[in-house]
């Protein structure tokens, strides 16, 4: 293996963490497992990260900023079709495991402030992008609102997240079509979004 220097030899860390955890979740993301997939020794990977917990952190805030770069190449008809793919209603496949990951770090929120901390800067960053869709699509003249966009991006926030711990019960009537059409409606109800 040819030399890398201290940021080289961490980025390949990172990125070798990054792929464990989009193909196999937080759990897999021992640092064994990653100084074995980044080629180095486990010392290497406490030498460049913190904690395990840190580098978990810096792999999800990376990844969901992947996520965010994927979402943007998707081609959409409309700002409602775009609000529907940031809000994750639109079945795309590349998009799955980065949304099961978040819906990993959801569930170890309580657990560990690293992955804490990290899912905070994640949420804030899908209301930033809500936000710019819901002013984009009042620009061009697709949304109708008086209320704040930003309020309005937290409302929305906060319907899919409940919607979709409903969804994940699995309860009759509520499947992945239902959970698209209950989505559309409270997007058209705050936006007074035209189809």
């Amino acid at each position: 293996m040819a030399y890398l220097n201290r940021e080289q030899r961490r980025e390949m860390i990172l990125q070798a963490a990054m792929q464990v955890a989009l193909n196999e979740g937080f759990s897999a993301m021992t640092v064994r497992r990653i100084a074995t997939e980044a080629q180095t020794s486990t010392g290497q990977v406490h030498h460049h990260f913190s904690s395990n917990s840190h580098l978990k952190a810096e792999a999800f805030i990376k990844l969901m900023q992947q996520l965010d770069e994927i979402e943007n190449q998707v081609d959409t008809v409309n700002s409602l079709q775009r609000l529907s793919l940031l809000l994750g209603c639109e079945n795309i496949e590349q998009i799955q495991p980065y949304l099961r990951l978040w819906n990993e770090a959801e569930v170890l929120i309580d657990q560990d402030q690293e992955i804490k901390n990290a899912y905070n800067i994640a949420m804030q960053d899908w209301h930033k992008s809500i936000v710019k869709m819901i002013d984009q699509g009042k620009t061009q003249g697709e949304f109708k609102f008086e209320s704040n966009s930003q309020d309005i991006a937290w409302r929305l926030i906060a319907f899919v997240c409940g919607l979709e711990g409903i969804y994940k019960l699995g309860l009759n009537g509520l499947n992945e079509a239902d959970f698209k059409r209950h989505t559309e409606i409270i997007i058209r109800a705050e936006l007074s979004a035209e189809t």
